[in-house]
């Protein structure tokens, strides 16, 4: 007696940057955490993205979605809301809305919007970039300073055993391999630091980075926000921590009082 083959499951479409895409809950896509500023969403659903402006997205960005359905987590809160599409009269959960920007080909096109937790499919926090350097082809490494000179930057940076990644269009191409930087794109990177940095180290951590071959900007990441490195380094009286509710001024960014 012959038995028929089970038919195959279909394989999951491919993510020719990265691997398989699938579409997954958003607890295991987030690992149980809300993301944070630079964090590096993959949506399943587009098309639930909320303009903060309100209307529809426009065309450039539903363009650009289609083709890398990738967003930017903002420096901004959180909200909670309706669920998309939910009947008026349909009792649901909360949502939870995450601040995001979604960046297009051309400069200034930029769009802010609300994602919903519950559409996003994988997440890529800045730490897990640079090991997709590789994933670049070798042409287009060498011809962006700013890709080029990253695992020197690592270098520096963990000698000052700082957790870091880059952000801004170096950290978009990594984690998409859409080509947005530009050979006078700057390396944006961030530099995790729970706990005080010495103005010292931040001093000649900065000198060190100004010597690579493509400009750098840094931002310390502290529990409170983020303060530009150069800033820091450079011993103000007053800093300006980046926060989610907007900037503050602030003495210091470890311990921030209202001034």
């Amino acid at each position: 007696m012959t038995v028929a083959a089970r038919p195959r499951a279909p394989r999951p479409s491919e993510d020719p940057h990265g691997g398989p895409r699938r579409l997954v809950g958003s607890l295991a896509a987030l690992g149980g955490r809300l993301p944070g500023a630079h964090d590096l969403l993959l949506m399943q659903c587009t098309g639930s993205l909320r303009p903060l402006g309100g209307g529809e997205l426009p065309s450039w960005a539903r363009q650009v979605l289609r083709a890398h359905p990738w967003v930017t987590v903002a420096r901004a809160p959180s909200v909670a809301g309706a669920p998309v599409d939910t009947p008026p009269d349909m009792p649901a959960a909360a949502e939870t809305w995450i601040p995001v920007t979604v960046r297009g080909p051309e400069r200034g096109q930029r769009l802010d919007a609300l994602a919903p937790r519950a559409a996003v499919a994988r997440m890529l926090r800045p730490e897990q970039l640079p090991d997709r350097l590789d994933l670049l082809p070798p042409g287009r490494v060498a011809a962006i300073p700013a890709l080029a000179v990253l695992p020197a930057a690592g270098q520096l940076i963990a000698d000052h055993r700082l957790a870091w990644g880059p952000i801004g269009a170096i950290g978009y191409e990594l984690a998409t391999g859409e080509p947005v930087a530009g050979p006078l794109s700057p390396l944006r990177v961030v530099l995790r630091a729970p706990q005080p940095v010495s103005r010292r180290d931040a001093l000649q951590l900065r000198r060190a980075l100004s010597r690579l071959r493509a400009p750098l900007q840094a931002e310390l990441e502290t529990r409170h926000g983020a303060v530009l490195l150069t800033e820091y380094a450079a011993s103000p009286f007053t800093l300006t921590l980046l926060t989610p509710d907007g900037p503050r001024e602030v003495h210091d960014p470890w311990f921030p009082r209202r001034l």
